[in-house]
């Protein structure tokens, strides 16, 4: 007998939209499909947040007299849903101890959505339609829903860089499916080059790397301070093209669009331990089925990456006023740098409640274009932070740091392809030195 499954909608969102996707299921397994009801209107309220909507689940989920043994429930979740499950399983259970077993993330938003940020407005006519109801948006939910936010890097450390592994053999059997085609009409305003119309195809796929390191007062890296993991775990990821944020849980007319999505769905349902059990190659057998079924030459996106920052200074404290610097070698070369700024750097989004985390956005296409020039050796990153230290006028703040100095992060052409990965993000934590002058604080002899 297989697990019974669990749909988990996103914000926004009412578990009466997936009836369609809950019949196929039904028709195909003929198991027992739960949808979960506990964030319909209240995932709109502005006082509801993630550990709200956690404690809320685990409610539903023992009224409802799911089993909480290992392994023993088949999760799908939409959109924000990811979030709320993984908040959900992180809080209550361990890695060895979670119910979860297979989980079916379809276009989840697992590090934010570009449109949240953009409020009400903007989401009700872009998405959701001409008439909207004047109720309230979920502020707590879409700050946690923003790019670059502290709650998705958080969430990424208790269950991606965490001690212990969720996901692969033996543990939960994690699958990201997500369109690759935007909305069409007045929705179209809201669409994204590499995205499915609301959430990035990096910020989906939970397989991401993170980067830490220090940097000293002129942006020479502090020696033994750079930390390079990849998050834990096997975790299959796939592209389906022509599916839009709605269409890939079977929303609006001839969904699924892709013919693709249902068989995709129904396989991810029924993966066992041993489709995870990775190989000499770091493969695992459902990941190169879904590559064999599913191309990647056939997927429609613009290859992309982010990079989601959070730059502080020494003592912990985020910098709020900040931009990268990007330079081909340690001296400038206007047009080369042109480029990287115009058309490799596609968007840098600041997190409203604190700028000092941004998501850079890149053209992988791009680089994949400058790569081509043989002057072309590395990449140096440096951030020119607020406020420079000029005293005596500003006695503290950061020193700028020149064109032509091999400061900050130097990433040789040979490992670019490593750093950005198309469709992955990479977390990046940045300590800069603040500088202080002695003219803050002086002691004298009377």
């Amino acid at each position: 007998m297989r697990n019974p499954i669990v749909i988990l909608h996103g914000w926004s969102d009412n578990s009466r939209a997936f009836k369609v996707l809950a019949d196929f299921l039904q028709h195909t397994f003929g198991a027992a499909v739960h949808p979960l009801y506990l964030a319909d209107w209240l995932s709109m309220h502005d006082d509801i947040n993630y550990a709200d909507l956690a404690e809320a689940m685990q409610k539903a989920w023992l009224a409802l007299e799911l089993p909480t043994t290992p392994q023993s429930v088949d999760i799908i979740v939409h959109s924000t849903g990811a979030l709320v499950t993984r908040h959900w399983f992180t809080r209550y259970y361990t890695a060895n101890t979670n119910p979860v077993k297979r989980f079916v993330q379809l276009a989840p938003a697992n590090f934010g959505s570009p449109l949240a940020h953009k409020g009400r407005s903007f989401y009700g006519r872009a998405v959701k339609g001409w008439n909207q109801p004047g109720f309230q948006t979920g502020t707590a939910i879409l700050t946690g829903l923003e790019l670059a936010s502290a709650y998705t890097r958080s969430l990424a450390q208790q269950d991606l860089f965490a001690e212990d592994t969720w996901y692969g053999a033996g543990k939960m059997l994690a699958t990201v499916l997500i369109g690759d085609t935007g909305y069409r009409g007045i929705s179209a305003i809201a669409n994204e080059a590499g995205s499915d119309g609301t959430v990035r195809i990096c910020g989906a796929n939970l397989n991401c790397q993170r980067l830490t390191l220090a940097l000293d007062a002129r942006q020479h890296i502090i020696p033994g301070s750079v930390q390079q993991q990849a998050s834990k775990g096997t975790i299959a990821f796939s592209v389906l093209a022509n599916e839009n944020h709605s269409t890939i849980v079977f929303k609006g007319r001839n969904a699924p669009h892709n013919p693709l999505t249902k068989s995709l769905i129904r396989q991810a349902l029924m993966v066992s331990d041993q489709d995870y059990q990775l190989d000499n190659a770091q493969s695992f057998t459902w990941q190169r089925q879904l590559d064999a079924l599913n191309p990647p030459e056939n997927w429609q996106a613009e290859p992309r990456s982010q990079v989601l920052c959070r730059l502080t200074d020494q003592h912990g404290l985020g910098v709020r006023d900040y931009f990268l610097e990007m330079y081909r070698t340690a001296g400038s070369d206007t047009r080369f740098e042109e480029t990287l700024y115009r058309e490799f750097l596609v968007n840098v989004h600041a997190h409203n409640d604190d700028p000092a985390n941004r998501a850079f956005y890149f053209d992988l296409a791009v680089l994949q274009r400058l790569k081509q020039d043989p002057k072309f050796q590395r990449l140096y990153l440096s951030f020119n932070a607020q406020p420079h230290f000029k005293p005596p006028r500003q006695p503290v703040g950061f020193h700028a740091v020149a064109a032509n100095a091999a400061a900050g992060l130097q990433i040789p052409l040979v490992q670019l392809a490593q750093f950005f990965k198309p469709f992955q993000s990479v977390i990046l934590n940045v300590q800069l030195q603040r500088v202080v002058a002695d003219s803050v604080f002086t002691l004298t002899k009377p």
